[in-house]
Protein backbone atom coordinates (compact mmCIF):
# COMPACT_ATOMS: atom_id res chain seq x y z
CA UNK A 1 0.00 0.00 0.00
CA UNK A 2 1.27 3.60 -1.18
CA UNK A 3 0.70 6.56 1.57
CA UNK A 4 0.68 10.15 1.51
CA UNK A 5 1.65 11.69 4.39
CA UNK A 6 1.33 15.80 4.51
CA UNK A 7 1.44 17.75 7.34
CA UNK A 8 3.34 21.31 6.92
CA UNK A 9 5.62 20.47 10.50
CA UNK A 10 8.97 18.60 8.95
CA UNK A 11 9.42 16.73 12.26
CA UNK A 12 5.72 15.33 12.56
CA UNK A 13 5.98 14.65 8.56
CA UNK A 14 9.28 12.97 9.00
CA UNK A 15 8.93 10.59 11.80
CA UNK A 16 5.51 9.66 10.87
CA UNK A 17 6.73 8.76 7.32
CA UNK A 18 9.95 6.54 8.96
CA UNK A 19 7.43 5.01 11.16
CA UNK A 20 4.85 3.59 8.11
CA UNK A 21 8.40 2.65 6.76
CA UNK A 22 9.37 0.42 9.17
CA UNK A 23 6.07 -1.21 9.36
CA UNK A 24 6.34 -2.08 4.95
CA UNK A 25 4.51 0.97 3.27
CA UNK A 26 5.55 3.16 0.87
CA UNK A 27 5.70 6.51 1.62
CA UNK A 28 5.06 9.85 -0.08
CA UNK A 29 5.68 12.65 2.47
CA UNK A 30 4.56 15.94 1.48
CA UNK A 31 4.28 19.71 3.26
CA UNK A 32 1.28 21.27 1.85
CA UNK A 33 -1.45 20.25 0.09
CA UNK A 34 -1.04 21.93 -3.12
CA UNK A 35 2.19 19.66 -3.09
CA UNK A 36 0.05 16.76 -2.17
CA UNK A 37 -2.58 17.46 -5.10
CA UNK A 38 0.09 17.06 -7.15
CA UNK A 39 1.28 13.79 -6.06
CA UNK A 40 -1.98 12.05 -6.09
CA UNK A 41 -2.30 13.72 -10.17
CA UNK A 42 1.23 12.14 -10.72
CA UNK A 43 0.81 8.98 -8.85
CA UNK A 44 -2.43 6.29 -9.30
CA UNK A 45 -0.78 3.96 -6.49
CA UNK A 46 -1.52 6.50 -3.94
CA UNK A 47 -4.43 4.40 -1.82
CA UNK A 48 -4.33 6.11 1.00
CA UNK A 49 -4.33 9.67 2.21
CA UNK A 50 -3.08 10.75 5.52
CA UNK A 51 -3.08 14.37 6.45
CA UNK A 52 -2.88 16.91 9.47
CA UNK A 53 -6.04 19.89 9.50
CA UNK A 54 -4.57 23.03 10.25
CA UNK A 55 -2.34 23.59 7.82
CA UNK A 56 -1.28 27.14 5.94
CA UNK A 57 -2.39 27.68 2.50
CA UNK A 58 -5.06 24.95 2.43
CA UNK A 59 -6.83 23.01 5.52
CA UNK A 60 -6.56 19.36 5.24
CA UNK A 61 -10.43 19.26 4.86
CA UNK A 62 -10.20 21.34 1.42
CA UNK A 63 -7.09 18.62 0.75
CA UNK A 64 -9.36 15.87 1.24
CA UNK A 65 -12.35 16.97 -0.63
CA UNK A 66 -10.33 18.15 -3.89
CA UNK A 67 -8.80 14.89 -3.49
CA UNK A 68 -11.16 12.83 -3.08
CA UNK A 69 -13.31 14.53 -5.86
CA UNK A 70 -11.43 13.69 -8.34
CA UNK A 71 -10.06 10.09 -6.41
CA UNK A 72 -13.58 8.49 -4.62
CA UNK A 73 -11.74 5.29 -3.94
CA UNK A 74 -9.10 7.12 -1.88
CA UNK A 75 -8.89 6.09 1.75
CA UNK A 76 -8.01 9.40 4.05
CA UNK A 77 -6.93 9.58 7.51
CA UNK A 78 -6.84 12.73 9.31
CA UNK A 79 -4.41 13.84 12.06
CA UNK A 80 -4.14 16.55 14.37
CA UNK A 81 -3.12 18.46 17.44
CA UNK A 82 -5.95 21.00 17.03
CA UNK A 83 -8.55 21.36 14.43
CA UNK A 84 -9.38 24.73 15.31
CA UNK A 85 -13.04 26.27 14.20
CA UNK A 86 -13.06 23.00 11.84
CA UNK A 87 -16.73 21.98 11.44
CA UNK A 88 -17.59 18.01 12.67
CA UNK A 89 -19.69 17.24 9.33
CA UNK A 90 -16.19 18.25 7.61
CA UNK A 91 -14.82 14.89 8.97
CA UNK A 92 -17.67 12.80 8.26
CA UNK A 93 -16.79 9.54 6.88
CA UNK A 94 -13.18 9.88 7.61
CA UNK A 95 -11.30 8.51 10.52
CA UNK A 96 -9.33 11.13 12.92
CA UNK A 97 -6.26 10.72 15.26
CA UNK A 98 -5.56 12.72 17.64
CA UNK A 99 -1.62 14.16 18.16
CA UNK A 100 0.64 13.28 20.30
CA UNK A 101 -0.43 9.34 19.09
CA UNK A 102 1.96 6.53 19.31
CA UNK A 103 2.72 3.47 16.55
CA UNK A 104 0.15 1.42 18.02
CA UNK A 105 -2.89 4.07 17.28
CA UNK A 106 -1.59 5.18 13.86
CA UNK A 107 -1.75 1.67 12.82
CA UNK A 108 -4.85 1.26 14.20
CA UNK A 109 -6.22 4.16 12.37
CA UNK A 110 -5.13 3.51 9.70
CA UNK A 111 -6.59 -0.05 9.31
CA UNK A 112 -9.94 2.00 10.34
CA UNK A 113 -9.85 4.33 7.73
CA UNK A 114 -9.22 1.81 4.81
CA UNK A 115 -12.42 0.03 6.44
CA UNK A 116 -14.63 2.70 6.64
CA UNK A 117 -13.78 3.22 2.96
CA UNK A 118 -14.60 -0.40 1.83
Amino acid sequence: MMILVVDDDPRIRTSTAKLLENEGYKVIACDSGETALAALDNIPDISLLVSDVLMPGMKGTELVTRATAHRPELAVLFMSGDVGDTPPEDFAGHEVLSKPFTAAALLAAIARANELHL
